[in-house]
């Protein structure tokens, strides 16, 4: 996750990633044999060792991996930042399901395709987000001089082959102008209860839109997709927009969050400017959490904003649940949200996974005996810079990197 100077002087760092990543050699798989068919089985008994916390790789040749999630069966879908969606099978194969990389701007800044979701409804044939699944990305030009740039959310649906899905299929729903090349957001995840679809968008440099109502930039907003035709056909020009609803404030760019019904929460991680980085809780219940970006980070109020019209009530702002420091010498630069830890053979766990992309330290937060939330660290990856932290449908968790070519990680969580 790159950082770019902020719009104000005083908050301004230099970006900490470097711009080429390292080419990742470490693979391992299991391989069984049919007759004389070798086929590489790429899920492993979560029995084999349990009890202890590693990352098992899995598949190969992903590049610059934003997103791992499923459509409700045993295939993960993989997605890569220049604009590609790939399954990786059971049987070990790695077939393509959607390529609109040319519809995709990914070669600056964090310019590129951000993440994929399956309607909870994608495999009943008798519900309206049957085949549908949703992405979001940015599209248009940028030269360095004159950016004509959107960030966009749409819907596509599978074609008659359920390993391929119809990139013709498109439909727009959301179609936001950008001013700069970083701050993105661009999570999305369902809320499988009532089928709304919530999506983070970073504030694209803009600093106090963050706090505006109305705009969804450093926000968390969520959609009513059902709203949409089935046969609703959108452009740029004229996107088909459901009915939007903010429902987080405040935030700077909250790269990856988690929807968790069972607990009730959306779970964010923001990723901070000038000392902290942020895990953040918002209730699914209630809108208009705000957490004060950009006129406070952590629990430090910025100086620089009192005299912001915004940034006058810093009491009625919500504090983060976690935070940490990026600038302490641990190497750690960017908090990458993940998962609620719910694996089928444990649905009570309950722990919140997450990492940080530079450090490629692992953690789970939950809350002690006394409801205070605590760290722990569960191991370090050695990764690439760490991208996104998804989930399989049996609730067991998979780590993407920023590597050209490697293997996706199945994290082995005791």
């Amino acid at each position: 996750m790159n950082r770019s100077p902020s719009a104000r002087p005083r908050l301004a760092r230099p970006l900490v990633l470097l711009a080429t990543l390292a080419l990742l050699l470490l693979m391992a798989a299991q391989t069984t044999t049919a007759g004389d068919q070798a086929t590489t089985r790429v899920y492993l008994p979560i029995a084999a060792d349990s009890t202890r916390f590693g990352p098992v790789p899995l598949g190969n040749g992903f590049s610059q991996v934003t997103d791992v999630t499923h459509a409700g069966d045993d295939r993960l879908f993989v997605a890569e930042r220049h604009g590609v969606i790939k399954i990786l099978h059971p049987d070990g194969r790695i077939t393509p399901f959607l390529d609109i990389h040319n519809r995709v701007i990914s070669h600056s800044g964090e310019y590129g395709f951000f993440a994929v979701a399956f309607h909870p409804d994608y495999n009943d044939p008798t519900a309206p987000g049957y085949g549908f699944f949703y992405v979001s990305y940015t599209t248009g030009t940028d030269d360095g001089v004159i950016i004509d740039v959107h960030f966009v959310v749409s819907r596509f649906r599978v074609s008659a082959d359920p390993n391929v899905a119809d990139p013709t299929s498109e439909v727009i729903l959301q179609y936001e102008k950008q001013s700069f090349n970083v701050h993105k957001g661009g999570g999305m995840e369902f809320d499988p209860r009532d089928n709304k679809l919530y999506v983070g968008m970073g504030d694209d440099r803009l600093l106090l839109i963050a706090q505006q109502d109305g705009r969804p930039k450093g926000k968390i907003f969520r959609l009513d997709v059902d709203k949409v035709a089935r046969n609703a056909t959108g452009d740029a020009r004229r996107p088909a927009a459901p009915p939007r609803e903010i429902w987080v404030y405040g935030l700077r760019n909250p790269w990856r969050f988690d929807i968790d019904p069972i607990g009730g929460a959306i779970f964010i991680g923001e990723v901070g400017d000038y000392l902290w980085e942020e895990v953040n809780l918002a209730p699914l219940g209630a809108r208009g959490y705000n957490f004060g970006w950009p006129c406070m980070e952590g629990g430090f109020v910025f100086p620089e904003t009192n005299e912001v019209p915004e940034c006058q009530s810093p009491w009625l702002f919500k504090r983060a649940i976690h935070e940490y420091p990026h600038n302490d010498g641990s190497g750690r630069c960017a908090v990458i949200g993940g998962k609620v830890n719910r694996p089928a053979h444990n649905p009570n766990d309950g722990r919140y996974i997450f990492g940080d992309m530079c450090s490629r330290q692992i953690f789970s937060l939950a809350r002690d005996g006394a409801g205070v939330w605590q760290r722990t660290l569960l191991g370090v990856l050695d990764t690439n810079l760490i991208n996104t932290i998804g989930e399989d449908r049996h609730g067991y968790q998979y780590v993407g990197t920023a590597a050209e070519s490697a293997p996706i990680y199945r994290l082995i969580i005791p």
